[in-house]
């Protein structure tokens, strides 16, 4: 990837109005901060994911009728926000997933038919409710994690063999009971866990080479037996 990254730093220089380069140079800033975040090293991550952004903002900013841009703009901006919600800074954090959070709906408004910007904007309505999960603010998170979940249930209706979004749909009943119970709502905390029980059951056995399934039941089924 630094190769990579070298040429097309290389390639744009000598050809700066070229927007494919542009794109590419982006792309590899890209692929090399996933690496470092991979790695555990956040600071290298989080300079080769602002390269990254910067790109990605000229490049809409010149084709602001461009999905696919504006797509990968929302994607950069999740990026920086999982750095620094790994780093501990929610404030910044949540600033990029509010950034993420405003592109996919308005491409998800554009395009109500596409399931892939549809679930985009079910993930980042859930980041947006884990920041304000961890900063105590249960009220909001409440409120995101019910939009994800929505979405989810929408997405797993029109696609009920897929294996992925019915694990989404436990884990957005399993983020909603987690709520619920820290608010003490203890009733609605004990249904949604019930919903994350029976699905994970369902793919744990359907599934049994995924030990994730195995794994998020055996937690629901220890939550539960504690009755709260």
């Amino acid at each position: 990837f630094e190769e990579e990254t070298k040429l097309f730093e290389e390639l744009y220089k000598a050809n700066p109005a070229s927007e494919r380069l542009k794109n590419g140079l982006a792309i590899s800033y890209e692929k090399l901060g996933d690496i470092y975040q991979a790695q555990g090293n956040f600071e290298k991550a989080l300079g080769y994911f602002e390269e990254e952004t910067k790109l990605f903002e000229e490049l809409y900013k010149a084709n602001p009728a461009s999905e696919r841009l504006k797509n990968g703009l929302a994607i950069s901006y999740e990026k920086l926000g999982d750095i620094y919600q790994a780093q501990g800074n929610f404030e910044k954090a949540l600033g990029y997933f509010e950034e993420e959070t405003k592109l996919f709906e308005e491409l998800y408004k554009a395009n109500p038919a596409s399931e892939r910007l549809k679930n985009g904007l079910a993930i980042s309505y859930e980041k947006l409710g884990d920041i304000y999960q961890a900063q105590g603010n249960f009220e909001k998170a409440l409120g995101y994690f019910e939009e994800e979940t929505k979405l989810f249930e929408e997405l797993y209706k029109a696609n009920p063999a897929s294996v992925s979004l019915l694990n989404g749909l436990a884990i957005s009943y399993y983020k909603l009971g987690n709520i619920c119970k820290v608010s003490g709502k203890k009733e609605e905390a004990i249904a949604y866990f019930k919903r994350s029980q029976e699905i994970w059951g369902i793919l744990a056995e359907n599934v049994p080479s995924a030990v994730e399934f195995k794994k998020n039941l055996r937690i629901i089924n220890e939550l539960l037996e504690e009755k709260l």
